[in-house]
């Protein structure tokens, strides 16, 4: 029986700038079956204004190798997962991120077997940004689902994609942070009647460090009001108790 190896290798480079020279981007964490901590480096600029987070290998096989009550012999999903912390400085509030990828690879693909890649954004927490969805927003994504043909080709994924995050203003608290969680996900599927016969590869290579996925945050002052008191656009703000915790609502 052939296997299907679908293999995934990149490095991705965060950046960020704005206006303020304290901001930071901090506390970037991976994890997942796709990138395991212990597989995967970050490098962070000396004024943590950018970050490199380089993935040494991100790789799917099917047929499974692994035995277990869960384990789908013809399928695999493997994800990725990457967390952000924004800290956003007294006086400035975070309007939207712009995401960009620039991603390179090598497909090939016997009849009968899918292949998928999907970036998303799962959620957002943080001075009022609050969301998260039974279906998170789809960033990026390159697919192979035409089983009826092999698939073969050189392919890249590049996209840009501008996401609204409007938050509140920075009020000089070491609360005052935005957290993002984006999910990287893998698939690779052998269609029945061909689990004897077919197999295939896919493989994202971005190493160079000028590919990869890129962050960039998009901000704007609050005003010329004073940092312990940022300028909220005129409205009316009150605090309020939501599931114990305190937030600001302004009308």
């Amino acid at each position: 029986m052939k296997q299907i190896i679908t293999t995934l290798l990149f490095a991705s480079t965060m950046s960020a700038s704005l206006m303020a020279a304290d901001f930071q981007l901090q506390n970037i964490r991976v994890g997942g079956t796709g990138c395991p901590s212990e597989q995967s480096q970050i490098i962070l600029a000396p004024d943590s204004s950018a970050a490199s987070i380089i993935f040494s290998q991100f790789e799917s096989r099917v047929p499974s190798t692994e035995l277990g009550p869960k384990v789908q012999r013809n399928i695999s999903t493997l994800n990725c997962n990457i967390f952000l912390d924004v800290k956003v400085p007294a006086g400035i509030k975070l309007d939207s991120m712009e995401v960009s990828y620039d991603m390179r690879g090598f497909t090939t693909l016997d009849r009968g077997v899918l292949g998928s890649f999907r970036s998303y954004l799962v959620s957002r927490t943080g001075l009022g940004t609050e969301s998260q969805s039974r279906n998170p927003e789809v960033l990026a994504e390159k697919l192979w689902s035409n089983s009826s043909v092999n698939q073969q080709e050189d392919f890249t994924v590049s996209a840009v994609k501008n996401i609204s995050i409007p938050s509140q203003c920075g009020r000089g608290q070491s609360s005052d942070i935005v957290t993002l969680r984006l999910q990287n996900t893998l698939s690779s599927q052998i269609m029945a009647g061909f689990e004897n016969q077919a197999q295939g590869t896919i493989t994202m290579d971005t190493s160079d460090i000028k590919g990869g996925l890129r962050i960039r945050a998009l901000t704007s002052s609050c005003g010329g009001n004073s940092p312990d008191r940022p300028n909220n656009g005129g409205r009316n703000c009150r605090i309020i108790r939501v599931n114990g915790r305190s937030q600001q609502v302004c009308i």
